[in-house]
C-alpha cells in the first residue's frame, strides 16, 4: 500500500535524493522509483529512461514536460497501482 504520509514527510529528502541519483548518472532523464510493494518498507532507486522496464519508459515518453529541467519525477508503485508524480522545483 502506498504510504502518502511518508511521502509528505520525506519530500524534500526524496527530492535531493533524485537530484543526487541524477548528477550520479550523468544527467539523464529519469525517475525516482519509490517502491511499497514490500510491507512497512519503502525502496527507493533511481532509473533512467534507458534503464526503465519499456512499459513505464513509454509512459514517461508521453509526458509533455519530460524536458523541463525545473520538473522531477517519481514513480510511485505497490503491488497494485502505480503513478507517475510530477514535481516542479
Amino acid at each position: 500500500m502506498i504510504d502518502n504520509d511518508f511521502l509528505k514527510n520525506n519530500k524534500q529528502k526524496l527530492i535531493q535524493i533524485y537530484i543526487n541519483e541524477r548528477l550520479r548518472s550523468q544527467n539523464q532523464i529519469g525517475a525516482l522509483f519509490i517502491d511499497f510493494s514490500k510491507n512497512n518498507n519503502a525502496d527507493v532507486y533511481y532509473l533512467a529512461l534507458n534503464d526503465m522496464p519499456e512499459k513505464i519508459r513509454n509512459a514517461f515518453l508521453e509526458k509533455e514536460n519530460l524536458n523541463q529541467k525545473n520538473t522531477i519525477f517519481f514513480y510511485i508503485f505497490d503491488s497494485t497501482s502505480s503513478n507517475i508524480i510530477d514535481i516542479i522545483i
